[in-house]
C-alpha cells in the first residue's frame, strides 16, 4: 500500500513538474544587446511548437510541445497527412529597460493567424480553425503595436491553412519601435501605389499609341503587358488591395496574383517574338503560350490547394521561358538589330529581375520593396522608351544610320 502511494505521488509530481517546466524550457531568442532604434530585429530561433491545437495564451503550460525552428513551413506528419493547425510559443529577451512602444511586422502565413503578446490578442488575419469550415483565410498586411511589459517578450501564435498548398510561417517576424515599422510601413505603401500608377498610365499610353497613331503589335502586347504587372503589383507581396479592400475574397485574390503571372509570361513571349521576328522561333512561341494558357485553365478550374501546388511545376516552365528570351535578346545583339542597345539592355535587366522575383518566393532571398518598386519602373521605362524609338515615336539624337526603327527592320515583311 505504501508502495502504492508512493509510486503515485511520484507520477504526480513529475506530470505537475512537466507542466510548470513545460513552458520555462522554451529557449529564449536573445534580442538583449539588439538597438531599439537601429536595425529591426528578426525574430527567428527556437520555440514551442504545438502540432495539430490551437492552444491559447493562458493554456501553453498546460500542454505538451516539441521544440522547433521558428520560423519553418511545415511539412506532413507521420501519417503522411499534412499539417494544417498548430501553434507557437515564443519567448524573446528585449534590451533591459525598454520602455519605448514596440511594433511587430507580421510576414504572409499560410493561410490565416492569430498572434498574442503576452497574453493580449493583438494581430489577426482571417479566423484560425481546426477544420476548413471553421477557418477564413486572409493575407492582410499587419503591424502591431505594443507597450512591453518586463524585460521578456512572450508570443503565442495560432496559425491554420486548409487551403494552400504551402502550411506554416515562411519568413520571420520583425520587432523594431512603432514608430520605424509605421515610417517603413508607409515607404512600402508609396512604392507599390507609384509601381502601379506608372505602370497603368504607361499601359494607357500605348493603348492609345495603338489605338490612335500605329498599328503595330509590339505596342499592344506592351500595353498589355504593363496594364497586367500592375495588376500583379498590388495583388502580390505586400497585397495592397487587401490592405484597402480586407473584405476582397481570398479566393479570388490567389487566383488573381497567379493569373496576372502567367498572363505577364505569355504578353512577354509575344512583345519579345514581335519585336525580334528574324530570332524567334514560331514553334517554340507558341508552345510556350499554350503552356501558360494550360496553366491559367488549371488555375481558373481547380481548387486553390491544387493550383498553388502546380505552382512548382510552372517554375520549371518560367524558367526555360527566360532562358528562351534571353536566347532571342543575345540573337539580335549579335545581329545588331537596335541601334542603341537600350532595348536589349532593359529585357536583360528585366530577365535579372524577374529572377530575383523568383528567388525570393522560393526564400533565396529577403522582399525589399524597394528594390521591387524601383526596379519595375525602371524597367518598364526602358522598355517603353526603346519601343518608343522602334516606332519612331523619339527621334534618336544619332545620325540616322546608326539607328534602326521598327519600320527598317521588318519593312520587308508587310
Amino acid at each position: 500500500m505504501v508502495r502504492l502511494l508512493f509510486l503515485a505521488w511520484l507520477l504526480s509530481a513529475v506530470g505537475f513538474c512537466y507542466a510548470q517546466n513545460s513552458e520555462q524550457s522554451v529557449s529564449l531568442i536573445d534580442a538583449s544587446t539588439w538597438s531599439v532604434d537601429g536595425s529591426p530585429f528578426r525574430i527567428e530561433g527556437p520555440a514551442s511548437f504545438y502540432e495539430d491545437k490551437i492552444v491559447a495564451p493562458e493554456d501553453c503550460a498546460r500542454q505538451p510541445s516539441s521544440v522547433t525552428y521558428f520560423p519553418r513551413l511545415w511539412g506532413e506528419k507521420e501519417n503522411g497527412t499534412p499539417i494544417e493547425v498548430g501553434t507557437y510559443l515564443i519567448k524573446v529577451l528585449l534590451p533591459p529597460n525598454t520602455t519605448d512602444s514596440l511594433a511587430l511586422a507580421m510576414p504572409t502565413m499560410y493561410s490565416s493567424f492569430s498572434l498574442y503578446v503576452n497574453g493580449k490578442l493583438i494581430a489577426q488575419n482571417g479566423n484560425v480553425g481546426l477544420t476548413r469550415e471553421k477557418t477564413k483565410p486572409q493575407w492582410l498586411p499587419l503591424t502591431a503595436s505594443f507597450k512591453p511589459a518586463g524585460d521578456t517578450l512572450s508570443l503565442v501564435l495560432q496559425i491554420a491553412n486548409f487551403y494552400h498548398y504551402k502550411a506554416g510561417i515562411k519568413n520571420p517576424i520583425f520587432l523594431s519601435s512603432a514608430h520605424q515599422i509605421k515610417y517603413k510601413s508607409k515607404i512600402i505603401t508609396l512604392f507599390n501605389t507609384i509601381e502601379f500608377s506608372v505602370l497603368m498610365i504607361t499601359a494607357v499610353f500605348f493603348f492609345f499609341i495603338f489605338l490612335i497613331v500605329q498599328k503595330k503589335e509590339a505596342a499592344l502586347y506592351f500595353a498589355l503587358l504593363c496594364a497586367t504587372w500592375s495588376v500583379r503589383s498590388v495583388f502580390s507581396n505586400n497585397y495592397l488591395f487587401t490592405a484597402l479592400y480586407p473584405d476582397f475574397s481570398w479566393l479570388a485574390t490567389v487566383r488573381i496574383e497567379y493569373l496576372t503571372l502567367y498572363f505577364t509570361m505569355i504578353w512577354a513571349v509575344l512583345f519579345a517574338g514581335n519585336l525580334f521576328q528574324n530570332e524567334t522561333n514560331l514553334i517554340i512561341k507558341y508552345t510556350f503560350i499554350l503552356a501558360n494558357l494550360v496553366f491559367i485553365i488549371f488555375t481558373l478550374s481547380t481548387d486553390t490547394r491544387l493550383f498553388t501546388k502546380g505552382l512548382n511545376i510552372y517554375l520549371i516552365t518560367s524558367g526555360l521561358l527566360l532562358a528562351y528570351v534571353g536566347y532571342i535578346v543575345i540573337r539580335a545583339w549579335v545581329n545588331e538589330r537596335t541601334g542603341s542597345g537600350i532595348l536589349t539592355l532593359s529585357i536583360i535587366f528585366g530577365l535579372i529581375l524577374f529572377s530575383y522575383d523568383i528567388f525570393v518566393y522560393q526564400g533565396f532571398s529577403t522582399y525589399n520593396p524597394v528594390i521591387f518598386g524601383i526596379g519595375y519602373i525602371i524597367l518598364f521605362m526602358m522598355l517603353g522608351w526603346a519601343l518608343s524609338m522602334q516606332m519612331n515615336l523619339v527621334k534618336s539624337r544619332r545620325p540616322p544610320t546608326n539607328s534602326l526603327t521598327y519600320d527598317d527592320l521588318y519593312k520587308n515583311e508587310k
